[in-house]
């Protein structure tokens, strides 16, 4: 059940800024009584709503003291979170992670026994300020006239039980390839790395890459480019899905590490399974994957793969429903401390949306309805938010558990049907401007 684990995690916050040593980039900060201490700015920053900063601190100031007298100036605020290392947002969603796959192994859910992984990126918005520009770089914009400070984000998600196992935010050009590993070794640290399948779209599939999930007997699904991609062992297929050995002398130039270059030259080839399949629109993909015919017959294999459209959705919860590209501050440590508090919120929003809907969906079986339906995830999160700061303040057990419920019982009566032909389209078009300013705030 989410609320023991939420529960769990809201005591980690409270432990871990007790003993805050690793998390300040000043040893001297948060040692002197202040309105907001180190567990307050976690607190803080992890619930906050995208309103304007004086509105968002009287809030949380009246939230904990149950009065408007005390405040806080925006410019102590922003002084003072410098100090804090966005390191403890990430611990704080890497244990949530443990404590579900670990202790709580009766509600992982798997596919054939795997767990399904999607790997992708995606470019943020964040402030276009001139030392935001020098330190993430930037993307010009689709008339090639103006440029804007982007970060690149790549992520790991889990398919079948919606979580982000691993995000990492960084410069805008940064290889995919590149963070995609760092994504799966870090990846490692949660889940077992040969009981997972990890897919891949267009842009990933390089020698170097499958080499790198070959060697820690990843199983994997890529999905070429509409290109001449391997297109000599395209030719060689004699059916529509067969094991090719994939000629690697050929293919090593671009390879920039020099032992991997080494490593598959004396491998020569390696032996992978090549796919043909055919999309709704008439057009021809190819798949390249090491998993067994027995694992995934072929006439699964489409429908496999393209389980990976959830982590779209998942990038679509973070930008469009948590408003994560709203960040509060126009430095590195701000955004990154935004960033991974929402990453963190994310995972918790998944979790308490997968109890509504077990809970919507016993409702579902006693009734006649022509569609299933699910929690309006929109409404959910800005419930969560709204709640759980409500929450860590209750005095009693009891005062907890009617607050966790209520966001249960609101979900429940917010439906949205559910669409199965639903598909997700990248708009490749999309203006280069921000949607937020770090001066104008929306109000939720």
């Amino acid at each position: 059940m989410s609320y023991k684990r939420i529960k769990r995690s809201l005591k980690n916050i409270i432990i871990k800024s007790a003993d805050n040593k690793n998390y300040r980039y000043n040893q001297s900060s948060f040692t002197r009584k202040r309105k907001m201490n180190f567990l307050d700015y976690v607190w803080y920053l992890t619930f906050q709503k995208g309103r304007t900063a004086s509105m968002e601190l009287d809030e949380y100031l009246k939230n904990k003291n149950n009065s408007y007298k005390i405040s806080i100036s925006k410019q102590a605020f922003s002084k003072q979170r410098l100090n804090l290392k966005p390191e403890i947002f990430i611990d704080l969603y890497k244990d949530y992670l443990k404590d579900f796959y670990i202790n709580s192994k009766s509600e992982v859910k798997t596919y054939k026994g795997y767990y399904v992984l999607a790997v992708d990126s995606s470019m943020f918005e964040i402030p276009n300020t001139k030392e935001l520009r020098k330190l993430f770089k930037t993307q010009k914009n689709s008339s090639g006239q103006r440029e804007s400070a982007r970060a690149r984000v790549s992520g790991i998600y889990d398919i079948e039980n919606e979580f982000m196992i691993d995000a990492i935010i960084t410069d805008c050009e940064q290889g995919e390839k590149r963070l995609a590993k760092n994504n799966i070794e870090k990846t490692g640290k949660i889940l077992n790395l040969k009981k997972c399948i990890i897919i891949f779209d267009r842009g990933y599939p390089g020698l170097d890459l499958i080499w790198f999930l070959e060697k820690k007997g990843v199983k994997y699904i890529f999905r070429l480019q509409n290109c001449n991609m391997y297109e000599k062992e395209k030719r060689s297929m004699t059916s529509n899905d067969e094991w090719v050995d994939l000629s690697c002398n050929n293919r090593l130039r671009k390879i920039e590490d020099e032992d991997i270059r080494k490593e598959l030259k004396e491998k020569k080839s390696i032996s992978i399974r090549m796919t043909k399949v055919v999309l709704d629109t008439g057009e021809i993909e190819y798949l390249l994957s090491n998993i067994s015919e027995k694992i995934i017959p072929e006439k699964e294999m489409k429908d496999a793969y393209f389980k990976r459209w959830k982590i779209e959705i998942g990038y679509d919860i973070l930008k469009n429903k948590l408003h994560i590209e709203d960040f509060t501050g126009k430095t590195k440590v701000t955004i990154e401390q935004d960033f991974y508090a929402q990453i963190y919120i994310f995972n918790l929003l998944q979790d308490i949306k997968h109890d509504a809907n077990e809970k919507v969906q016993l409702n579902q079986k006693k009734k006649d309805l022509k569609y299933e339906y699910k929690p309006n995830i929109n409404l959910l999160a800005g419930w969560l938010k709204n709640i759980l700061i409500v929450m860590i303040f209750a005095k009693s057990k009891k005062k907890k558990m009617e607050l966790y419920n209520i966001i249960i019982e609101k979900a429940k009566k917010n439906l949205v049907a559910i669409n199965p032909n639903r598909s997700f389209k990248r708009n490749p078009y999309t203006s280069r401007r921000n949607k937020y300013s770090t001066n104008i705030r929306y109000n939720m």
